[in-house]
């Protein structure tokens, strides 16, 4: 007999029997369907297999289960001619079934004839080739056993091929099929098989655990109750088992074991807490298995949100006089730390599983109070191998005492351990170690943050503390001085509202050396160049993080007195260096009075005019020059009340675009931006020499620079009067326009380099117009009646020749003709049907996102005005527009158009909106249609998000109401046009809704129930099709077919909403199977 006539034999004696055997348990019956993950190797979900022969029941009930006589039992073999498909078992489980036959054979003597006839033969009656006192129950159970290893071995070699297989395809197709097994009723018993199969490899075994642990998270419902407590009983002795290690599968053991307690009732187990400890706390050897589990039940309990926690087990149950499983803990955690011999390992278990218990709050804070275990934590700093277990543990204990009433006993316990700790901070082999000295840091910041409203008012027993803090901020590792800037930043709060008492002066010392600390800090390098650029962008972070910190410093002692620091030393520097002063001891005090600005009074008479006539003499090095001129940009609102002061530094401030180092100049832009908006009215008699400056020096300025000049230049036009404005406006626009009219007008083809000034000089006018935005309601004087068409031609003549040559070139022109639209309003509507036109045609000959962005702009724009003559052209250019963008997309993918794609979702939402007429009505709405639903593919989520609202627009417009407010051509465009497309527009609905963007499920649902209302017909008929190309990884066969039952009763309801919840249960089903996935993503 074939080996393939064997497996058909074989699965027809044993899959009934087993399948009786479940049902009389109350399990789901195992199909009798392969499940394929490679080509090649099938497995059918018959782990169990074995169980029903082995416990005793009688082979011949499977006939009576399947109502088979015998004779149709061989009448269909012999159907199947003994071609029952190969690799119905793998080569090797094949082997396995072979060699336990041939055992059996070999045992008995028996030749192949006869072995045949024993497999053929009626089990009703005896066999007379089975020699006495043999039965056919004999021959079966050997065999059975054998294939009983089939799914474990199907697992072992998918683990195998996620482990090792380089074959990226082939690890996907591995990694999908233990992900379908994982959610199938046979993964209970498999994963029970392998954890306890003495000589199963760890990785195999892990995944066993992790099996057990995802099942119970996930698919718990599909024990019956009566399983439950059995399961438990099989972890508990799991646990045991593994007592000794692995380690790590251990732990996922106890998580499995975990969340089932917290998922079974009281009334099924009442106190996990309590029994665990019964069961395991006297044993030693069994101590580190109980803190794990003790550790991970409190970790599950406050971070797993995926289960439906029923046991109260971490609360005290008043007037039962019983002790709170909190208290347990504590007291069984304080037994083992002052047990003789506690191992390392043991004590920094104990130490992890406080923390946890203390997060749950069903551990009090209080409850430590005198506990051996707050001495063992501070004790455990001595120890290396204890310090990073005992710092978070006393974290995670300070933390919860922030409730200070109530834990005013502990907090009393902790404060003068705390004080305890300076002496450490300031022994040199502590400095010398970044760890422990991060360490200290966390303890002592963790106690002043939740301490400080204790500080004032008991200022002699906290002041140890703060000094201590202030120890940790002046640390040279700027990474653990970081650490202590949010207590300070809540200190001085509290500091603020008694600085007047005499009794916080030791507080105002403090401050006022953190003021030195900070400056300190705030130094570069000696050598800034030994700085890689990761390490340089690091430390401008830090430095702008602390100076936030400096405003703390000026909130408790005042903004003068921190600046006065700041000034003093840079005085004292210049005094005692001479000309061998190092730039990086100027540049950190003056670094740190921009951090001030925002703290200082503008009407500061004090220490202010100092700085202002300090910084102009400062030595000439082009960092010190940097920071002094953006002082100058941080102090522009001080300057605007002493205006007497502009004489003064505006010099200065130019005189820095003549400075070769490029961020001098930058400094010196940004700063000119800020003087002109803050002292724009004071700066209108300095518009001329701005003019001049520019017209003679902007050639060596750079483009972002000029950008800053520019937005300066406006904000002065902004506070002239509204006569002079548009023609100084022109004054200034008028040089940009002529650089771009003369490179369209020049004979030789300008350089890369001269279209690249020319877009910049588009920005510059984009900046002009978006500032001075219009000159108030009464328009432009009539002189400038015909600007805004020659302004057009220059634009026209420049978008004509050089569009294709730089793709700045569309971008900054349509940006330009955003603003001038604006600006120009109504004199602007008169060229708007030319400006669609060429915009068309440029499309058409060079497609650009930034075509289709004015367009849409402009159907905003001007919708309100129902001229017919701009709609008719507005119509045209957006037929001709789409027609481009749907030929492109039958030869090129949608991701190489994601810009185009985006701009033209949002001119359609706008045309929907404001000209519904000329979309729907429209010969192209067809294509239009079709091309959202390409757009829907893209990979980013706000074009989705966006194509999605266009899409809700159309198949949820009012012209689809009754009654509706629209003609009937229009809701009847949109239901030929949706129906055609009903096919794709479902299978990309339901994709997105499985397999897309979070964020966009709402709006998918939304969708599909405007659907279901308006379709119904076009959504039943194309539904099963799009169910069927879902992923599998996402949603299984089963999980298909009850969507499927959900969605198609809820539509002969005609119940929307109920078939949305059919969709909702969908998408929680496929988000739980990608939560699955990346329990076995992180595995590989």
């Amino acid at each position: 007999m074939s080996r393939e006539e064997q497996a058909f034999t074989f699965e027809r004696h044993c899959l009934p029997v087993i399948n009786k055997e479940r049902k009389e348990k109350g399990l789901p019956e195992v199909p009798d369907e392969p499940q394929t993950w490679v080509p090649g190797f099938t497995t059918v979900t018959t782990s169990d297999i074995g169980l029903a022969l082995f416990n005793g029941l009688p082979l011949a009930d499977f006939l009576a289960a399947t109502n088979l006589e015998p004779a149709q039992l061989k009448k269909l073999s012999k159907e199947h001619n003994f071609t029952y498909k190969t690799g119905r078992f793998s080569p090797t489980e094949n082997a396995a079934i072979r060699d336990a036959i041939d055992a059996f054979a070999t045992e008995h003597d028996l030749t192949e004839a006869a072995l045949t006839s024993i497999i053929m033969c009626d089990v009703r009656k005896r066999c007379p080739d089975v020699p006495p006192p043999l039965t056919l129950q004999d021959f079966w159970c050997p065999v059975a056993r054998a294939a009983e290893l089939r799914t474990q071995v199907a697992v072992v070699q998918a683990l195998e091929v996620l482990y090792t297989n380089p074959d990226p395809a082939a690890k996907e197709k591995a990694n999908g099929w233990l992900s379908e097994f994982q959610k199938s009723t046979e993964a209970w018993s498999t994963a029970q098989l392998i954890l306890f199969a003495p000589n199963a490899p760890l990785e195999t075994k892990l995944f066993a655990a992790q099996t057990f642990r995802t099942k119970i998270t996930y698919d718990l419902d599909q024990l019956p109750p009566a399983s439950r407590l059995p399961l438990r009983d099989s972890l508990l002795s799991a646990i045991r088992t593994y007592a000794s290690g692995p380690r790590v599968v251990l732990t996922q053991i106890c998580i499995a074991l975990a969340d089932l307690a917290l998922q079974l009732g009281p009334e099924e187990w009442s106190d996990p807490t309590t029994a665990m400890i019964e069961l395991f706390g006297s044993e030693p050897a069994m101590a580190g298995a109980l803190l794990e589990f003790l550790q991970v039940l409190a970790e599950e309990y406050n971070g797993n949100l995926k289960l439906d926690v029923k046991a109260d087990f971490g609360r005290e149950n008043k007037g039962s006089g019983t002790q709170s499983k909190g208290s347990q803990v504590v007291g069984l955690l304080a037994m083992y730390v002052q047990a003789t011999g506690i191992t390392t390992a043991l004590h920094n278990q104990c130490f992890a599983c406080l923390g946890a218990w203390l997060k749950t709050g069903h551990a009090a804070a209080s409850s430590l109070t005198g506990s051996p275990l707050v001495t063992s934590l501070f004790a455990s700093l001595a120890s290396e191998p204890l310090f990073d277990s005992a710092v978070d543990a006393l974290v995670d204990l300070l933390h919860e005492t922030q409730e200070l009433e109530e834990n005013m006993a502990i907090i009393q316990d902790l404060v003068p351990r705390l004080a305890a700790l300076q002496p450490e901070l300031l022994d040199p082999a502590t400095r010398d170690d970044e760890d422990r000295i991060r360490g200290y840091c966390r303890i002592l910041t963790e106690a002043g943050e939740w301490y400080t409203l204790l500080i004032v008012p008991h200022l002699e027993s906290f002041l140890p503390l703060v000094e201590s803090i202030a120890i940790c901020a002046a640390y040279d590792n700027l990474t653990v001085a970081s650490i202590t800037l949010n207590f300070w930043y809540r200190l001085s709060k509290e500091v603020r509202k008694a600085r007047t008492d005499p009794r916080v002066q030791p507080l105002l010392a403090v401050y006022s050396n953190l003021v030195g600390t900070i400056i300190r800090h705030l130094h570069y390098p000696d050598e800034d160049s030994s700085l890689t650029s990761q390490e340089r962008d690091d430390f401008r972070n830090f430095r702008h993080t602390i100076g936030d910190t400096l405003k703390d410093c000026c909130t408790v002692l005042g903004a003068t007195v921190c600046l006065r620091r700041s000034y003093d030393i840079i005085s004292h520097t210049l005094a005692t260096s001479g000309s061998d002063v190092r730039w990086q001891d100027l540049e950190a005090p003056l670094f740190s009075m921009r951090s001030m600005g925002a703290e200082v009074d503008p009407d500061d008479n004090e220490v202010m005019p100092l700085i202002m006539d300090l910084l102009p003499k400062l030595p000439p090095h082009p960092r010190i020059r940097y920071a002094a001129i953006l002082v100058i940009g941080r102090y522009t609102q001080w300057i605007s009340r002493h205006a007497d002061h502009i004489a003064f530094q505006l010099p200065y401030v130019m005189s820095g675009f003549d400075d070769a180092d490029k961020d001098v100049s930058a400094a010196a832009a940004q700063t000119l931006k800020y003087l002109c908006k803050d002292c724009s009215h004071q700066l209108v008699p300095y518009l001329a020499s701005l003019h001049s400056f520019i017209a003679s020096s902007g050639a060596k300025i750079g483009a972002e620079d000029l950008l800053d000049i520019a937005a300066g230049v406006a904000h002065i036009i902004c506070a002239m009067p509204i006569e002079d404005g548009p023609q100084a406006l022109s004054t200034f626009v008028q040089p940009n326009i002529q650089q771009v009219h003369a490179l369209t007008v020049q004979a030789t083809a300008p350089t890369r380099a001269e279209l690249r000034a020319g877009c910049d000089a588009l920005e510059r006018i984009d900046m002009l117009l978006a500032i001075v935005d219009r000159f108030g309601d009464g328009g432009l004087p009539p002189s400038c009646a015909g600007t805004c068409e020659q302004a057009w031609l220059v634009l026209e003549a420049f978008l004509a020749k050089f569009a294709r040559q730089d793709p700045r070139v569309p971008e900054k022109v349509c940006v330009v003709l955003r603003r001038g639209l604006h600006f120009f309003h109504d004199d602007a509507f008169r060229v708007a049907p030319q400006v669609l036109e060429t915009l068309s045609n440029a499309f058409e000959a060079a497609p650009a996102s930034s075509y289709l962005w004015i367009m849409g702009k402009m159907i905003s724009m001007f919708a309100y005005r129902g001229d017919q003559a701009y709609e008719a052209v507005l119509k045209v250019a957006v037929e001709r527009s789409t027609t481009k963008i749907f030929t492109l997309l039958q030869q090129t993918d949608p991701a190489q158009l994601a810009d185009i794609l985006d701009d033209y979702v949002h001119l359609i939402s706008d045309l929907t909106e404001f000209n519904p007429e000329l979309l729907l009505l429209s010969p192209s709405f067809p294509m239009c249609f079709q091309t959202l639903l390409s757009t829907t593919t893209l990979l980013t989520p706000e074009s989705v998000l966006a194509t999605l609202d266009a899409l809700r627009g159309i198949i949820g417009h009012e012209c689809l109401d009754s009654p509706s407010p629209y003609p009937a051509a229009f809701g009847a465009a949109v239901r030929t046009v949706v129906e055609a497309a009903a096919a794709p527009l479902v299978r990309v609905l339901l994709t997105g809704l499985v397999d897309g963007f979070e964020d966009a499920a709402t709006n998918i649902l939304t969708i599909l129930r405007l659907l279901a209302v308006q379709f119904p017909q076009a959504l039943v008929r194309e539904m099963p099709a799009a169910v069927e190309q879902l992923p599998v990884k996402a949603v299984s066969t089963a999980e298909r077919a009850e969507f499927l039952t959900k969605f198609t009763g809820a539509m002969a309801a005609q119940n929307p909403n109920q078939a949305k919840d059919a969709f909702t249960w969908l998408l929680r089903t496929s988000k739980k199977s990608r939560e699955r996935a990346r329990v076995l993503e992180d595995r590989r």
